[in-house]
């Protein structure tokens, strides 16, 4: 019996050390600051981005999860698809979300509803995830010029996101301008 224990001994501490390495504290969101400091050293590349994301008249994501998903690609020629991976990289991030012009005006005949302003295309750039598939909390770089007029747009000019979530540590959503029209955005799911 003894011989078949100590047998598994190196298999305990192995995942022993894994689940503690598992435990630690996790990883803290970038301060404002940080976020805002990162936007202006690169400023160029986002509004670049901004513009040729507003050629996209359909889409919601640039780049494909996969070979097998182009439905992203739609619209999006070969020289904008170039030109987005290079900007992504300057940015430092991996991903742009959107809403194309053409899908909005789409979406809305569908549905029948024409309260959606189809001038302009809103973005949303991930900086920063840190969560599971059913809560956490996440920073993105967000362009929307109709921000401030959207009731469930929280923007704030006092105080770090960071601080504001924890206080109240609720499902929250809070917007803090950069420059323009260009925000950041906090997102915390319980």
């Amino acid at each position: 019996m003894k011989g078949k224990i100590r047998k598994y001994i190196p298999i305990l501490m192995w995942t022993a050390l894994l689940l503690a390495a598992g435990c630690g504290a996790p990883p803290v969101p970038p301060s404002d600051e940080e976020m805002t400091q990162h936007f202006l050293a690169h400023e160029a590349a986002f509004e670049t981005l901004r513009e040729v994301i507003a050629r996209c008249p359909y889409g919601m994501y640039y780049p494909p999860y996969d070979t097998q998903d182009t439905a992203c690609l739609k619209g999006i020629s070969t020289e904008d698809r170039h030109r987005l991976d290079s900007l992504l990289a300057a940015i430092s991030c991996e991903r742009v979300f959107y809403y194309g012009k053409e899908a909005k005006k789409e979406a809305m005949k569908k549905s029948g509803w024409d309260g959606q302003d189809t001038t302009y295309t809103s973005l949303s750039v991930p900086y920063f995830s840190h969560g599971y598939s059913i809560g956490g909390t996440s920073k993105d770089f967000v362009y929307d010029p109709g921000l401030e007029d959207h009731p469930d747009g929280h923007v704030t000019e006092h105080g770090d996101l960071n601080e504001i979530y924890r206080r109240a540590y609720n499902d929250t959503t809070l917007y803090k301008r950069i420059k323009g029209d260009w925000y950041i955005q906090l997102e915390h799911d319980n």
